[in-house]
Parts: structure tokens; sequence; C-alpha cells
């Protein structure tokens, strides 16, 4: 059991209390909107994670402030809003020994999660290009009006998390050029990517056009491809496995690949019946890691259990909020991606 101090209670916190009530390992200690002392909740000294549902403009206090009371972090995406917080998200976490972990639902997507171990097994060949989105029409509110202070891509980790996963072992992202294009009170956000090993990655944001909606989850290798949306497509050819498939029989073939420890979680939520299997993997995931990783703390010895994303990667894919946004107004200019090294 993990003893949490979630703070704000908007739509997504009470969404997150809601959905911890069905973890059996998440025991929720202390609750708080963001208006109130947060920092009682913060800094208390029996909570062990503090869990921020805030506006993405208080992540960074309340992290930081959460970290140096010695407790780890879980944080809404994104992370941070600038290359800078991402810098002192990364610097807090190595001072303090403590993991700031971002929410990335969107990789323990199915999907996802299939794709990924068919890419692991070499079953596409080389991974040569992938793609990801954030696209589907959104209600005027907070996030309309946050995108219309952003000149690039606001929110891009829902699909960039994933596609990072899907880069070879060891690769990371390099640069990337971003092109915005204006629509009637909002604009839309394309940007190119290329990673470490040369493969090119295509990132795109639309939330104010009629587009359906759209993650992409695209990935193409030298022998075959693998493509969520629009229709669920699985081509692959070579080493001796042909298959052609679309539609339902696409998601039950890439789904069959999802490792036992993930379907195990994956089954378990389903019986549950909780209304996103993404979040209750998600949410597993790390509290079981945080278990394993306090009883290492505890014997003064090494502690080797890692969580599935760390600050690195929070930090990595959060920071393309402002080299899209640098990159669109300075007429497309390659923007390097900071060095986060672990």
């Amino acid at each position: 059991m993990v003893n949490i101090a979630l703070i704000g209670l908007g739509q997504r916190g009470r969404a997150t209390l809601d959905r911890l009530g069905a973890v059996p390992n998440a025991h929720v200690l202390l609750t708080c909107d963001r208006d109130s002392d947060w920092h009682l909740a913060a800094t208390h000294p029996d909570v062990e994670l503090v869990w921020i549902c805030t506006p993405w403009e208080w992540h960074l206090r309340m992290a930081v402030t959460a970290m140096r009371a010695g407790k780890d972090v879980a944080l809404e995406v994104p992370a941070a809003m600038t290359v800078t917080d991402c810098r002192t998200l990364v610097s807090v976490s190595r001072e303090t020994g403590r993991h700031c972990i971002m929410l990335e639902n969107c990789c323990y997507d199915t999907w996802h999660l299939g794709a990924r171990e068919i890419v692991r097994r070499g079953l596409l060949g080389r991974v040569r290009h992938v793609e990801g989105a954030y696209a589907h029409t959104v209600p005027e509110g907070w996030m309309r009006a946050h995108g219309r202070r952003h000149g690039g891509n606001p929110y891009p980790t829902h699909a960039l998390g994933p596609m990072c996963q899907l880069l070879p072992q060891g690769d990371t992202l390099d640069y990337l050029v971003s092109l915005s294009s204006p629509v009637p009170g909002d604009h839309t956000n394309t940007s190119l990517m290329r990673s470490m090993s040369g493969i090119s990655m295509l990132l795109h944001y639309d939330i104010s056009t009629p587009r359906p909606y759209s993650r992409m989850q695209t990935v193409c290798g030298g022998l075959g491809f693998l493509q969520k949306y629009p229709l669920p497509t699985v081509h692959i050819e070579g080493r001796g496995t042909s298959v052609e498939l679309t539609g339902d029989e696409a998601v039950n073939y890439v789904e069959s690949f999802i490792p036992e420890a993930f379907r195990v979680l994956m089954e378990e939520g389903r019986v549950k019946g909780v209304p996103n299997v993404m979040n209750y993997m998600m949410d597993r995931r790390l509290l079981d890691a945080l278990e394993h990783i306090r009883e290492e703390r505890a014997t003064g010895g090494e502690v080797t259990t890692v969580p599935d994303m760390d600050v690195y990667d929070a930090a990595l894919w959060s920071s393309a909020i402002e080299l899209t946004e640098r990159s669109a107004a300075s007429g497309s200019a390659p923007m390097k991606f900071p060095r986060f090294q672990r």
C-alpha cells in the first residue's frame, strides 16, 4: 500500500480519485485543491507519493516542494511547459533521489503495448519512421484557451511518449522542425523530428477542426507496417511471417503480443469494469514499482527497481512544447532537443 496525497480536485483530480479506488495498493491519505494549503499535503510525514492533478503552471513548484520533502511525485501531462522547468525537474529528482513520473496513460494503450513487442522482436525489421497525433475536436474550455496562447504544440506527450518508446534501445530525439497553420480562433501544428539514429518522426496537433479522433500510432519498418488510426492495419512480410490484416483482426493480432505482465493487469482492469484500462495498468505499474522501491530503500542497499517511465522521459517529451513553439515562430528553424543524461 502506498500513501498518496492528491493535489488538485478539478475534473481530472476527481476522476483520478475515483479510479484509484479500484487500485488495491493505493491509499489516498490526503486530498486538497491548489487554492488550499497544498504545502501541507506535499510535505506530510506519512505521505509517500504526491499525485499532482493541477493546471500545468503549478506542476513545477509542487513537484519540487514534494521531492525536496522526500516524496516521490506523479504528475499529470505535461510535466512542465518550458525546457528550463524540465531541467529543474531532472536536477531536483537527481539531487533528492526521488522519482518524478509523468502519468502518460497512452504509453499503456493496448495497441501500443502489442506494437512495442512486435518492434522489439524485429518483426517489422529496422524501424524507419513513426507517427503520432493528438487530433480531435475539443469543446471550448481551458484546453482551447491555452492552445490559443501557444504557437506550437502545447499537448505533445499523448503521441510523443509512445513514439519514443518505439525507438531502438539507446536512441533518443535529436532535433525537430515545426510549422503551425492558423484556423479560425486557433491553430494546428505539425512537427518533423529526427532521432539520433536517423529515424524520422511525424507529430501532429489539432483540437479545433472537425477531424475525427486520431493518435495515428503508426510505425514503419523495412519488413512491415502497423497503424491504429484511422483503420487498424497490420502488414508484415519476410522472416517467415506474412500478415495482412485490418479492423478487429488487426487489433486482435497486435494485442496478442502484449507481454504477460501487462496482460494480467489489463484483464484485471477489465474484470473490475474500470472506465479506462490504460489508466488502471499505469496506476498499478507505478504503485507496484514504488512498493518495491520503498523496500529497497529501507534496506539501505542499491535501488534497482525502475518505473516504466522516469523523470528523463517526462522532461524530454515535455520539452517539445517550447521547442515546437520556438521553431514555428522562427520559420520552422531546427531546434535541438536538450540532453537529459541518465
